[in-house]
């Protein structure tokens, strides 16, 4: 299980944000750039910092993109308040929305990968048979 940090003190370079998000630097620029990570501090030579909080930011981010989730909605949900009943509502109902989608994705990738052990099984059978006709004759 992926462990998760929280802390505000800006400490890791845009380098390390990129190596352990995985996301490019221009990306993480761009988010910053369009208000979707915030606060970002910088150090006396105006080097980004980052922090944990913002590298979970970022991840959540990362997540709802590779829903599919367009930047816009995105926006609109990290713009939501936690603290507004209503909010909180429209916050977890879209969670709810995004793990609907991964749930079909990994239905369909489950299924997808039935049918290739299906066939890698079956290929693996006539290889055996092969291999065993040409070690009898």
């Amino acid at each position: 299980m992926e462990e998760f940090i929280y802390g505000t003190e800006p400490q890791y370079s845009i380098k390390e944000v990129s190596k352990i998000t995985n996301l490019p630097k221009p990306t993480i620029r761009y988010y910053e750039d369009i208000g979707l990570l915030q606060g970002v501090a910088r150090d006396k030579n105006n080097i980004r910092l980052f922090s944990d909080d913002q590298i979970m930011r970022l991840r959540m981010i990362q997540c709802m993109r590779s829903t599919g989730m367009g930047i816009d909605m995105i926006h609109h949900y990290l713009g939501l308040s936690r603290e507004d009943k209503m909010e909180l509502k429209e916050k977890y109902s879209i969670v709810l929305d995004q793990e609907e989608l991964l749930l079909a994705k990994k239905h369909e990738i489950e299924a997808q990968l039935a049918l290739i052990e299906h066939k890698k099984a079956n290929y693996e059978k006539d290889l055996n048979e092969a291999y065993n006709v040409v070690q009898q004759t």
